[in-house]
């Protein structure tokens, strides 16, 4: 039986705790906050921080609500079906930067204060970022393109916190990623203690562990170090990874 990350990790770690957000109107001129109750088949019912309920038809939504209303919400109250391929959420390696883009839009997993319109502009690396707190820090998302412009890594990242903070505020963020991803992948190839500061030089990740995707690729857990910053990282990438390797 395959192991798919997104499905138990994730919501392992509460980030689906609750589901507000930002509802739009068809033209994007008016939008409110409100938390998802559930669905109906041409409805959706949803609750207002004021108490108030309301039920809306889903053709008076933006057509990315819609859509993230049909992605997570399907109409027959069943659960999204995963992709067995998928290594974060639904995404997958060689996904086209188009196809990354529209997934991550519509992830209930993530999200971005950025108006899809300056995507262009910046690009995908650190606008998205998990919606709740991975052992008190939130991760950040980076991606890399093989030549043929398809996914071939996704690397979660917190912010970078100085040396004085490495063991008590990164330690208990990693701590947190081994116990997730552990029942995921199974028994670790590489399995080490929380990586020492002074080991890490300036632009290196320290792998503490190392699991196969049963689909193909690897996942690293570790910390990194750019400037004087240090970072906890996990990075999926579709290249086989040998044991004892630092990337």
């Amino acid at each position: 039986m395959k192991r798919i990350i997104p499905t138990h990790l994730l919501l392992a770690a509460s980030l689906l705790a609750a589901e507000t957000r930002t509802w739009t109107n068809p033209d994007g001129t008016k939008s409110f906050e409100a938390e998802f109750v559930s669905r109906g088949k041409d409805t959706v019912s949803l609750l207002r921080s004021d108490g108030r309920k309301l039920e809306i038809k889903l053709t008076l939504l933006h057509h990315e609500d819609q859509r993230w209303v049909n992605a997570n919400h399907p109409a027959d109250g069943g659960d999204p079906v995963p992709d067995p391929d998928a290594v974060f959420d639904t995404l997958k390696f060689g996904d086209s930067r188009d196809s990354v883009t529209e997934k991550l839009k519509a992830s209930k997993m993530v999200e971005t204060a950025v108006a899809g319109t300056f995507f262009g502009r910046t690009g995908l690396n650190g606008i998205f970022r998990t919606r709740h707190e991975i052992g008190g820090l939130f991760c950040y998302l980076f991606f890399d393109w093989d030549e043929g412009g398809g996914l071939k890594e996704i690397t979660l990242q917190t912010e970078g916190k100085p040396a004085a903070q490495y063991d008590s505020t990164l330690k208990p963020c990693w701590a947190q990623l081994v116990e997730l991803i552990g029942p995921i992948h199974g028994k670790a190839l590489q399995d080490a203690g929380f990586p020492a500061s002074t080991k890490l030089a300036e632009g290196q990740m320290l792998a503490s562990h190392l699991w196969n995707i049963e689909s193909g690729g690897s996942v690293m857990l570790g910390t990194s170090r750019v400037g004087d910053e240090y970072q906890v990282s996990v990075r999926f990438t579709r290249e086989k990874i040998p044991v004892n390797r630092t990337p």
